[in-house]
């Protein structure tokens, strides 16, 4: 029997029909950016995450020392996942110099792609809650202002429409020596801070939210430059030019106890300068100026 055309048409347009997976490939490329939370702990976990930010918050030399290989690979899995031992330390440095803790999300350890050296590095972010914790530390910080923002525009992101701020403006105040409270101004740019479509998950659900914590953040640094040099918040790190410098943090580190030592009083010099002898964190002539601010305070005190 002789085949019609319409045969011929219903046996063969089924391998006309192809599946093609595109737009679930473009939406695996613009979220790499949300974070899968860890996981439950149990209640020995809870106990031991206690003990460990009892550790790294105290101001202790060496407190990666202090903690056991499960304790370790513990902060590892919560808050510094793929982090080497190496690199675990330098995180657990800078969150006992500046006493934050990385448990309440005031500072992260990530990795991120560094094209220099044609792999993932480990970095270290301050969260925005870090920052201000930090000014408040110094008994210094007064406050801020609500950010901001200018030229605001509607843009196509992600495939949707959307408004976003030109620039985010923000205000922080600091109490001067002379106990006058004045104000630092800091501006951050749209166009300087948003990292693109491929990593700008967060961008895209709070552009106003994002652009504003940069502004604080580089606000805060112009009103606290020796607590705050050297640290960068994730947002202002998205466009990639920001990275932390350790040696900044050990210069900020060594510039506030050199302040310590200036309003310190008799007792405790003496085991300050002990410490200090001991200490592998400051190099020889960084020991010998904190040294000769000692004496001197000492013989200002006997005086």
């Amino acid at each position: 029997m002789k085949k019609s055309p319409k045969d011929k048409m219903i046996k063969t347009s089924p391998k006309k029909k192809e599946i093609k997976p595109k737009k679930e490939k473009e939406v695996k490329e613009v979220k790499p950016e949300i974070v899968v939370e860890p996981k439950e702990l149990s209640a020995k976990e809870k106990n031991q995450v206690k003990v460990i930010q009892n550790v790294i918050t105290k101001n202790e030399e060496n407190p990666f020392d202090r903690l056991t290989r499960p304790q370790i690979e513990l902060i590892k899995t919560q808050v510094a996942k793929g982090a080497t031992d190496d690199e675990l330390k330098l995180f657990i440095t800078v969150c006992r110099n500046t006493k934050l803790d990385p448990f309440v999300r005031q500072v992260h350890f990530v990795k991120r792609w560094d094209s220099k050296a044609g792999r993932e590095v480990g970095v270290i972010q301050v969260g925005i809650d870090g920052f201000r914790s930090i000014a408040e530390m110094s008994g210094r910080y007064a406050g801020s202002e609500d950010v901001v923002f200018k030229d605001e525009k509607e843009v196509e992101l992600a495939k949707t429409k959307m408004q976003v701020p030109g620039s985010a403006t923000a205000t922080v105040h600091k109490l001067m020596d002379n106990g006058e409270r004045y104000a630092f101004t800091a501006t951050a740019r749209w166009s300087e801070y948003y990292p693109g479509e491929r990593i700008g998950y967060m961008w895209h659900k709070m552009p106003f939210g994002q652009l504003g914590k940069c502004a604080e953040a580089l606000a805060l640094r112009k009103a606290f430059p020796k607590q705050l040099s050297g640290l960068y918040a994730p947002e202002e790190m998205d466009q990639g030019g920001a990275t932390i410098d350790p040696n900044k943090q050990v210069e900020s580190e060594f510039h506030k106890v050199k302040g310590m030592i200036a309003r310190a009083k008799f007792d405790g010099l003496e085991d300050m300068k002990g410490k200090v002898n001991g200490s592998k964190k400051y190099n020889a002539t960084q020991k010998r100026e904190l040294i000769k601010a000692i004496d001197s305070r000492l013989k200002e005190l006997l005086k």
